[in-house]
């Protein structure tokens, strides 16, 4: 990239030019309404979705989503401002695909039988150095991990081990990552994550009524919250655990959702109460042409964007009560 383009007045300016295709509340309301799976396919027509790359003509909502969420990582590779803030955005997607793919080994299926979008490594790498046990060609903590997942096979087969390991490698490879980059946003962002993240996990291996012991090796590093104040909390009544974990803005943030869950016993709204938070945070720096908001705002807006058009249209094809599927939307950019 050049040095010109890869300026933030420049990626500012090209992101302000782009925001007005993203798919607003007001459009996904449309796409909400639409009578049938037929007549929300032909509102995303509309919209203009998935077509910018080619015809969306025949193309199922997925090829749709692919086709967005590729363009987004082209735009990503042209405008961002360094290669280590492009790998800290992808870095997730690397480890999602990887679970993916352990997955469909355990099924004894074909490790190409799902579409998969890269990351910072080729799809077929992952494919493989899972297919043939060779982790030489992967990331160190990614290396680590998945050595470490073998080790722990030969002795159980415990497949909740995989996304422990993979998690907390994910975590230390883009703290490694901010590190290195020292943008005060980009860690922010990350550090919040990883501590709502942490308390979100607290609460759901309480649940599953493991012991401590347990929660302690899925805590993932990075976040802002030490590992004594996580642990201590472990033990608390369920109505005490929040305010001894979060303080602040993060309890402001978590307390209605919390308030769901204890009523409920599903976590899905402080997940959704945490990527609105961190949404939140990028809203604040959208207008910033002289910072990595902008680029960074959008490029998560699209993967939330892509997320609300798989949701809506997984219902409109299943048959979903769609009241369901629309209190299960978070915040859109």
């Amino acid at each position: 990239m050049s040095e010109v383009n890869s300026s933030y007045p420049f990626a500012s300016a090209r992101v302000k030019a782009m925001e007005p295709r993203l798919i607003t509340k007001e459009k996904l309301n449309r796409l909400i309404e639409a009578k049938d799976y037929d007549a929300a396919m032909r509102q995303l027509a509309e919209f203009g979705y998935g077509q910018s790359a080619g015809s969306g003509a025949g193309c199922s909502y997925e090829e749709l989503i692919r086709k967005e969420l590729t363009e987004t990582d082209v735009l990503l590779e042209a405008l961002s401002p360094s290669d280590v803030f492009t790998r800290i955005m992808r870095a997730e997607r690397d480890y999602f695909n990887l679970k993916v793919l352990i997955k469909l080994l355990m099924q004894n299926r074909p490790l190409d039988s799902f579409a998969l979008l890269p990351g910072n490594i080729p799809v077929e790498t992952l494919r493989r150095a899972i297919s043939e046990n060779n982790y030489y060609d992967l990331p160190d903590a990614m290396k680590e991990a998945l050595q470490y997942i073998d080790r722990q096979f030969t002795v159980a087969a415990d497949a909740s081990i995989i996304g422990i390991a993979l998690d907390r490698a994910y975590a230390k490879e883009v703290n490694a990552l901010l590190q290195k980059m020292k943008n005060p946003l980009v860690s922010t962002y990350f550090t919040a994550f990883f501590d709502i993240s942490n308390i979100i996990a607290l609460l759901r291996v309480r649940a599953a009524g493991l012991p401590k012991e347990s929660y302690e090796r899925v805590i993932t590093h990075g976040g802002g919250i030490d590992k004594r104040t996580l642990l201590d909390a472990f033990e608390l009544p369920d109505e005490s655990v929040l305010a001894a974990v979060a303080r602040g803005r993060y309890y402001d943030v978590l307390a209605p959702a919390f308030e769901d869950y204890v009523k409920t016993g599903s976590l899905y709204m402080m997940e959704k109460a945490r990527d609105d938070y961190l949404l939140s945070l990028l809203k604040e720096q959208r207008h910033d042409m002289f910072g990595i908001g902008p680029l960074m705002g959008y490029y998560i807006a699209k993967q939330r964007e892509a997320a609300a058009v798989r949701l809506v249209m997984t219902a409109k094809l299943g048959g979903v009560d769609m009241d369901v599927a629309v209190r299960r939307l978070k915040e859109l950019y």
